[in-house]
């Protein structure tokens, strides 16, 4: 028996109506969006994505915003100290 939707995976159910080009748009993003990232928290492989820019980790259960389908860690806060110079 043969594999329906080998070339173009999860987007089988478009058909020919969109075209491949948008089916495979659609399954880029589709792919980055199901996949697994890494939590900036605890260094794991367990941030999926919830809601549209909405992640969470599945081992610590925090939550981060990021871009609406791929996962951006939030850039880290350094905390600059004044010296006697700088004062």
């Amino acid at each position: 028996m043969s594999r329906r939707t080998k070339s173009v995976g999860s987007t089988g159910w478009m058909g020919a109506k969109y075209g491949i080009r948008v089916r495979r748009r659609v399954q880029d993003v589709d792919s980055v969006a199901k996949s697994d990232f890494a939590c900036p928290k605890c260094s794991t492989l367990t941030v999926r994505r919830v809601g549209s820019g909405r992640f969470k980790c599945r081992r610590c259960e925090r939550t981060f915003a990021s871009d609406a389908y791929n996962f951006r860690p939030p850039p880290s806060i350094f905390r600059v100290e004044k010296t006697e110079e700088t004062k």
